[in-house]
């Protein structure tokens, strides 16, 4: 699932870094043992040319939003987690190949993080779906969240200051997703999205408005 909503800790085709400059590590056990299968999966999926970074993000993309959207809206939640689920892998998989292959580049970047906005779109409208009054307000409230938390940061960015890691790490959200739609407590999964989200974005913007110290 794409790093949309939260830390956006990788890119498709950049390798993610701390504040200061340096690679980001996994930091849960959860992340540190997915990382060891993509990284296996990246090596292996190196032998097919045709096989490239870009194409694994759209059809990830294409599996965790429009596909999962529509599986939950169909009602066929099991389906829509598995799709969810397979897409968070291949999300990870395009990064560890594009550095596998040297084939990290700005426009794979892009892609990706475009694409990500699009997946949260769905799945978040797919969820609202389900029952319109209940879930508009708070389903609005994640879609917005789920904007903020990337804009904040590429607009730091952009002014040349450095941005900051910050709350629910793509492993965190694909675990709620699944919880929450195997659970069908889909209220409660979108107030907890809409809430980690703006608390992200807070934290970032924040961190943001804080002048950079003079040497």
């Amino acid at each position: 699932m794409p790093d949309a909503w939260t830390e956006d800790i990788s890119t498709n085709n950049e390798p993610a870094t701390e504040t200061d400059g340096t690679p980001i590590r996994p930091r849960s056990f959860i992340e540190k043992k997915i990382k060891i299968v993509t990284l296996q999966l990246a090596r292996f999926l190196s032998r097919w040319s045709w096989i490239t970074p870009n194409r694994i993000t759209v059809v990830s993309a294409s599996l965790g939003g429009p596909v999962a959207a529509w599986q939950i809206y169909q009602g066929n939640y099991l389906v829509a987690v598995a799709a969810i689920a397979i897409s968070g892998i291949l999300d990870d998989i395009d990064g560890d190949l594009a550095r596998e292959t040297g084939m990290v580049s700005p426009e794979g970047a892009i892609l990706d993080s475009v694409l990500d906005r699009y997946v949260d779109f769905f799945v978040i409208s797919a969820l609202i779906l389900i029952s319109p009054e209940p879930h508009l307000i708070p389903g609005l409230l994640a879609l917005l969240g789920a904007s903020l938390v990337p804009y904040i940061r590429a607009r730091t960015e952009a002014e040349g200051k450095k941005s900051v890691a910050t709350i629910g790490d793509r492993t965190t959200r694909l675990i709620l997703l699944v919880i929450g739609i195997l659970t069908q407590q889909f209220f409660a999964l979108l107030i907890i999205l809409a809430a980690i989200s703006h608390l992200a974005a807070i934290h970032r913007f924040i961190f943001a408005l804080i002048p950079d110290s003079q040497d």
